[in-house]
């Protein structure tokens, strides 16, 4: 992919454009390169490869020649750019680095750009399954697809979150923190299980939360939220329909230091009531 030419006025639709080429960019690299020089960064299960730095890379050169004036925070890399911009750009280049090691095709690119007010567009795409979400604030969640040259189709399909009002026969995503369970997570499942719903810990927190926003799970508990990781995926789930709390069980499509709860708006009230009883009344 080549760099895209600076817009003499920038729009969100410009944004929105670059996140769009870099996610199909990504999308390709990750599809048909295989995993090499994997290294560790803080400790033994957390991975890092050649190619989560090279897209970054890519990404972050894109933005800052797009957008000058823009900052940027990656993954692997950590901020550059202008201190104080108005528009901060958030990359995890392989979301779910630990699958995409180890063979499983379960990850994906994320990109969320954000102004003053909190999160303004996001790209969540996954490569092997060549779907790309997209979402801008109060401008709706769609999906589309890439082709077998990993082009953007035209054709883009309106998110909705899951309509039903059981969580009988549902799935309902989460991760681990890291590569542990988060607290109150056991006793989280059990609740759960308790209303035959069935969990399911895929891998990436950015695709196990549209996951949600598409309706496909119910609804999707992450145990710790962070904004490069999470924000692109919060973002569309949100713009879709489904609702987007924080561990105390406020609406907020970006918590800090909190967990973040996806659910159909339905089900929410039985979803909250889980984790209430997970983590045992001390958060929510």
């Amino acid at each position: 992919m080549n760099h895209p030419s600076r817009p003499q006025h920038p729009s969100v639709g410009d944004m929105e454009r670059l996140a769009a080429g870099l996610g199909a960019w990504a999308a390709e690299r990750i599809f048909h390169t295989p995993a090499t020089s994997v290294e560790t960064k803080r400790h033994g299960a957390d991975l890092v490869t050649r190619l989560d730095r090279q897209i970054e890379r890519h990404v972050r050169t894109a933005v800052a020649t797009t957008f000058p004036d823009h900052r940027f925070c990656g993954e692997e890399d950590g901020d550059s750019g202008p201190v104080g911009a108005r528009h901060t750009w958030y990359c995890d280049p392989i979301d779910g680095t630990t699958n995409y090691a180890n063979g499983l095709a379960w990850c994906s690119f994320s990109l969320c750009c954000w102004d003053e007010n909190g999160p303004l567009l996001g790209v969540v795409v996954d490569p092997f399954r060549r779907e790309i979400f997209l979402a801008r604030r109060a401008g709706g969640a769609y999906l589309a697809h890439l082709d077998q040259q990993f082009r953007i189709g035209s054709l883009r399909r309106p998110l909705a979150p899951h309509r039903g009002v059981t969580l009988a026969g549902t799935v309902v995503t989460m991760e681990w923190l890291a590569h542990l369970p988060w607290p109150g997570m056991s006793d989280t499942v059990t609740a759960l299980a308790a209303q035959q719903c069935t969990v399911r810990i895929m891998g990436s927190s950015a695709l196990s939360m549209v996951q949600a926003a598409a309706g496909r799970a119910a609804g999707c508990i992450i145990g710790a939220y962070d904004p490069i990781d999470d924000s692109a995926a919060a973002l569309i789930a949100a713009e879709a329909g489904a609702l987007v709390y924080d561990a105390r069980g406020r609406l907020n499509v970006h918590p800090q230091d909190s967990g973040i709860l996806i659910a159909g708006p339905s089900v929410a009230p039985m979803l909250l009531e889980a984790w209430r009883v997970g983590i045992n009344h001390q958060v929510i």
